[in-house]
């Protein structure tokens, strides 16, 4: 996407258009952030842009976005066909599809604080650790042994899963949980472990 310094898209390519408006990439363009992203997760968002244009320093974002762990990078541009000024170039890719963090030391990153868990919402915080652990690959044993909880409660929890997401079987949940990057946004061994959710 690449957005003015009125926070407006003035142009997106379909996939970006997709996920964050839920819209074409033509019905998308004219929008402001604050159109396509609610309350918290819009201010997030435009003060990121704020900043990326006011010091020209890229970020690196990191977000949860229609359930998808995405990872973008957030730039500067100057001399963007049509804008009266300096733009920000939003490239966003799936966090799984990066092989290795190529970022280097002087680009600072950004974890999203508020984030849109799409299929995930609705699940409860047990249900979303269990969710992540399924898709570190562990059994219903070795989830029930790192979260301190019984087999049987932890069989419950997935059966909840099954019910909630529509998955079919364990391997669907595995990928749903991985796409979604819950394993690095969860504290999965301590009570009372959190994720920062859409407001």
């Amino acid at each position: 996407m690449v957005i003015d310094q009125d926070y407006r898209i003035i142009n997106s390519n379909a996939a970006a258009a997709k996920v964050f408006a839920k819209r074409s990439a033509k019905d998308a363009t004219g929008l402001r952030m604050t159109d396509v992203f609610p309350g918290l997760a819009a201010q997030e968002r435009c003060e990121l842009v704020k900043t990326v244009l006011a010091t020209g320093e890229p970020v690196i974002f990191r977000d949860l976005w229609s359930g998808l762990a995405l990872r973008a990078t957030v730039r500067r541009v100057e001399g963007y066909p049509g804008a009266t000024g300096p733009v920000a170039l939003w490239i966003a890719c799936a966090e799984d599809a990066i092989a290795e963090d190529t970022t280097g030391p002087h680009v600072r990153t950004q974890d999203a604080k508020h984030v849109d868990l799409g299929s995930l919402t609705g699940l409860t915080m047990s249900e979303l650790k269990v969710l992540a652990l399924i898709g570190e690959g562990l059994s219903n044993a070795e989830v029930a042994a790192r979260l301190h909880r019984a087999v049987k409660t932890v069989e419950s929890h997935r059966a909840a899963l099954t019910d909630k997401t529509g998955s079919a079987s364990r391997v669907q949940l595995g990928i749903m949980a991985r796409r979604a990057g819950l394993a690095r946004r969860l504290v999965l061994d301590v009570p009372g472990g959190d994720v920062r959710v859409l407001s």
